[in-house]
């Protein structure tokens, strides 16, 4: 209950819209995500404080890397998405923000690894991660596009 109370507020924080269903996207990270990226930028912050009662050099550097890595997961639940516009397109933005219009006509086909999904869109990959939540839509808009390839 407590972190949905801090979701929420780190939600209207950063300004992240939701769709009708409440869902931040039709494709998203979930709340695990920020809840590790929150937890490494206050390790990488008691480091930080650490250093200056310790003066131990090695606290800067590890100070560094937890809040770096904690920004970069904080980036990724925060952007990295699959929203549907209408019945032929979608948009695909990346945990840098930046955004890319595909229509599901150009999926060429779907690649499976070991830790994520790389759907093939033009000349172009979209990087799906294994812990993502995909709506019921998406799943079916993506299955229509690849059984329409196999047939083709």
């Amino acid at each position: 209950m407590k972190f949905k109370i801090i979701v929420a507020i780190v939600t209207k924080l950063l300004k992240m819209p939701e769709n009708e269903n409440g869902e931040r996207a039709d494709m998203y990270l979930p709340e695990k995500l920020l809840a590790l990226s929150l937890v490494l930028m206050a390790v990488g912050l008691g480091f930080l404080v650490a250093f200056f009662v310790v003066f131990n050099p090695v606290f800067i550097a590890v100070s560094a890397a937890c809040i770096l890595l904690g920004i970069g997961a904080l980036m990724c639940w925060k952007n990295q998405t699959i929203r549907i516009i209408d019945e032929e397109k979608f948009e695909y933005t990346t945990f840098l923000g930046n955004k890319k219009v595909y229509a599901f006509s150009d999926i060429k086909g779907l690649i499976r690894n070991s830790d994520s999904l790389t759907l093939l869109v033009k000349d172009k990959k979209v990087h799906i991660e294994s812990m993502a939540i995909l709506s019921e839509r998406l799943i079916e808009k993506i299955n229509e596009a690849l059984k329409t390839k196999v047939n083709e």
